[in-house]
């Protein structure tokens, strides 16, 4: 965006880090995951790591770019704990990630829903069912390239969105893949996805937990 007002001559290399997701009790002002907000603005680039391994890769590939970077951090990542290399390296913003390969059915999300897919995979793999879990690490860019090599591999994708489905990041991920698929491919894709229920995020702790998905619905679903 900088860079369009200003014919290329100017940049803001920022970084801001936000904090996304469900505490406990604390309602609808400090529970939101709100990125497709972010995403929708063009010119800013939103990342949402999901292990402390490419949380260091995808921080220090924001903090050298050139663009305004939203970085966001899911509260319940802060407490989780990974092999990262002592060394320098990066990865790349726009990339996503197959943490798992499958060929039932692809399973597409970021940040904390990604532990709950990789919970679902070990349940499902009991019942002979083999998901692929994508990881988008990054929402804008989205890599449409990585998810529809593995849509067109499995033909069945399950969208876990870490907020709200309306207007969100789960519909403009079923958009693309419609969108990128011939007329004739569109009618053997199973296309679904489960995000946040359409409502503010209740400041009860026993209602809240009926709000969000878990990797009980994603073996539902």
């Amino acid at each position: 965006m900088v860079f369009f007002m200003n014919a290329g001559q100017k940049s803001v290399p920022l970084v801001i880090r936000l904090i996304i997701g469900r505490g406990w009790g604390q309602g609808p002002q400090h529970s939101q995951s709100l990125e497709s907000m972010f995403a929708h603005i063009p010119g800013l680039k939103i990342v949402c790591p999901s292990t402390p391994l490419n949380a260091k890769g995808l921080l220090i590939s924001s903090i050298e770019d050139n663009n305004p970077v939203i970085f966001f951090e899911h509260r319940w990542l802060h407490v989780m704990k990974g092999k990262v290399p002592k060394n320098y390296y990066k990865l790349p913003i726009g990339k996503a990630s197959i943490l798992k390969s499958g060929k039932d059915i692809t399973v597409i999300s970021s940040s904390y829903m990604i532990v709950e897919c990789l919970r679902s995979s070990k349940i499902l793999k009991n019942y002979s069912i083999n998901i692929e879990i994508v990881d988008l690490q990054s929402l804008r860019p989205l890599d449409i390239n990585t998810i529809m090599k593995s849509v067109k591999k499995t033909k069945k994708v399950l969208v876990v969105d870490n907020g709200m489905m309306s207007y969100g990041i789960s519909a403009e991920i079923i958009a693309k893949i419609y969108e990128n698929l011939k007329p004739a491919e569109r009618e053997k894709i199973i296309l679904k996805r489960i995000g946040l229920s359409d409502t503010p995020i209740p400041s009860s702790r026993e209602l809240a937990k009926h709000t969000y998905p878990n990797y009980l619905t994603i073996c539902k679903t």
